[in-house]
């Protein structure tokens, strides 16, 4: 079950960029027919499940590096940083979003011809390539295919998006320190 509240604050309405932006990636990833038709789990697609169940099965918003399983199975994990601010302006950050994408040794082969890590790193580019679904346009900046061990085929994503650097309401101070001193 999921709350709403942590004793004194509203958990849906969290003023924080990284959690918003995670919801964002995650609806837009779940809601897309094609990458769910490309993560091939044959036990959601067989019980034809909604879209929402993919995600902590085979979509993840933290980069996991999966372990043995039973069933063969294919993943996507995302990541927030922001990584510096501007030398020139602090109320500008530059945040990298990364994708994961674990494709099983298995399952690595698809109908179209294309390796299953290879399609999904083209459709997750193809999604999130200058988009500015996180409220500013991301680049994509790392495209690198790897492997973990013997059984995961890899590629990894990197897109850079400079955005606002967290400013609460355009103020520059936390809103749970004294407000006694202000800077003039």
């Amino acid at each position: 079950m999921i709350r709403d509240k942590i004793k004194n604050r509203d958990i849906q309405n969290i003023d924080d960029d990284i959690i918003r932006a995670k919801r964002l990636i995650r609806e837009r990833l779940c809601n897309d027919e094609d990458i769910i038709e490309v993560l091939h789990n044959v036990e959601l697609e067989k019980n034809e499940a909604p879209p929402d169940e993919y995600f902590g099965t085979n979509i993840f918003a933290c980069v996991r590096v999966p372990g043995i399983e039973d069933t063969v199975r294919n993943h996507i994990c995302f990541s927030i940083d922001d990584i510096e601010d501007s030398y020139t302006n602090e109320a500008i950050k530059l945040q990298y979003i990364q994708f994961v994408i674990f494709c099983n040794k298995e399952d690595i082969n698809t109908p179209y011809g294309i390796e299953r890590h290879d399609l999904l790193g083209y459709l997750i580019r193809d999604l999130f390539h200058w988009s500015d679904l996180l409220g500013m346009q991301m680049k994509l900046v790392y495209n690198r295919e790897g492997v973990t061990d013997t059984n995961y085929y890899t590629r990894t994503m990197k897109f850079e998006c400079r955005k606002p650097n967290s400013l609460q309401r355009g103020v520059r101070h936390n809103r749970y320190e004294f407000d006694t001193y202000r800077p003039s």
